[in-house]
């Protein structure tokens, strides 16, 4: 699959960007006069207007690529909402999006933000365990993940994307750390891990994944969204104008179904 290249350090957009979201119901008018409606659960779309600056040739040419592959508005490719926290279920690590191993967890405890949405993981093994969840953003893409941690004895933790870890150190007060980059080169996949020392219990919240090289404030999810696979060009020409030596402008529409 083709991916929506990155920009710049490695964003998806420039501000200013518009994002609208649009539902689509089923309406069915019955002899007797009744009217049936339904929500269409495939008929979703996200538009996206996009406008970037300052584009280097290189990047110009990811995109003027990106839409000769596609063959204009035909064929379809991978974008990344740029707003998005790209995790799901944030706040509940109960749900099968979460790998935990051998690590044990207990919920609704007091976290940064004054609310009782913090996690306790404690790890009771002998060796090292680590939380984690699975996204399919390719490792090329460059993203942040993120979270608040604190213990109550000082200690380390481990923060993971794929191969690429930080070790970096947790007390009692809470901290928000990060890992950035890009994962595996070549893989279609990425894994966002926090490891937890034998024997260590660390509180945790806010976790956070974004497809931009530093984090911005923490948003809670739901099921995991944000990776849209069904994304195409919605018009048929992408005209770039050339604003100085080496530098070009563009702005273009994006239609994504979900």
């Amino acid at each position: 699959m083709n991916w929506f290249p990155q920009i710049g350090a490695g964003a998806v957009a420039q501000f200013p960007l518009q994002r609208k979201r649009q539902w689509r119901a089923i309406t069915n008018l019955l002899e007797s006069g009744e009217l049936i409606t339904l929500p269409d659960a495939q008929g979703g779309q996200i538009q996206w207007r996009l406008s970037y600056q300052e584009l280097t040739d290189a990047e110009v040419a990811s995109l003027t690529g990106l839409f000769a592959a596609s063959n204009g508005q035909a064929g379809s490719f991978g974008f990344v909402d740029p707003f998005a926290n790209l995790l799901g279920w944030s706040e509940d690590l109960s749900k099968p999006d979460w790998q935990l191993g051998l690590l044990m967890r207990a919920s609704g405890l007091s976290d940064p933000v004054g609310t009782t949405r913090a996690w306790t993981v404690q790890n009771s093994s002998g060796g090292e365990q680590a939380m984690s969840q699975t996204l399919g953003i390719p490792g090329s893409y460059t993203a942040c993940f993120s979270a608040y941690v604190r213990s109550d004895s000082s200690g380390t933790i481990g923060i993971i994307r794929d191969a690429t870890r930080v070790n970096l150190p947790v007390g009692p007060q809470w901290k928000r750390i990060q890992v950035s980059g890009m994962g595996v080169s070549g893989a279609t996949q990425s894994t966002f891990s926090l490891a937890i020392a034998a024997g260590s219990s660390v509180r945790v919240f806010g976790l956070q994944v974004e497809a931009q090289p530093w984090p911005s404030p923490y948003r809670p999810t739901g099921p995991a969204a944000g990776i849209l696979e069904e994304t195409r060009f919605a018009d048929g020409d992408l005209a770039v104008e050339n604003t100085a030596p080496g530098l070009s402008a563009c702005q273009l529409k994006l239609v994504s179904r979900v």
